[in-house]
């Protein structure tokens, strides 16, 4: 009989990402997204510069960003988030995905990027997020341990 460890596989991560970040204030970054993209907009229109997709895709940025990384930042006990904030970079990868494919999407229809402008757009954007929620996720291993009731 051989030992099989207790690794989830790669779809099974994915889930228990998602799962954490469902945990997230969502509501607030709905509104902070939305806030910035507008704030974006404004000041393109101040410089005369009509643009769409920038604020759209600054605004979908901020959205994941305030709602995964208020997933870590939460208090109480969930196994979920206690699994995120032992693997930032695994759990990042989740909501960094989600942007690069919601902002490339955005480019791709609202300018006039084409295919592989959009693309860039998408995938600096997402490494952006990566970046951002995986030194959340260290920062909240050790500022608020999930496994800690509070």
């Amino acid at each position: 009989m051989t030992h099989q460890p207790d690794v989830p596989s790669r779809s099974e991560t994915t889930w228990i990402a998602m799962s954490a970040a469902s945990e997230g204030p969502w509501a607030l970054a709905l509104a902070g997204g939305a806030a910035v993209g507008l704030a974006d907009f404004a000041l393109h229109l101040l410089g005369w510069h009509l643009s769409l997709a920038a604020p759209i895709a600054l605004g979908l940025s901020v959205f994941f960003l305030i709602g995964a990384g208020g997933a870590l930042l939460r208090r109480g006990h969930d196994r979920a988030r206690a699994w995120a904030q032992a693997h930032p970079w695994s759990y990042a990868a989740v909501p960094a995905a989600g942007t690069a494919l919601t902002v490339f999407a955005t480019y791709v229809f609202l300018s006039g990027h084409g295919l592989f402008g959009s693309l860039w757009e998408g995938l600096s954007d997402g490494l952006g997020v990566l970046v951002l929620l995986g030194i959340i996720g260290y920062v909240a291993r050790g500022v608020r341990p999930a496994s800690r009731r509070g």
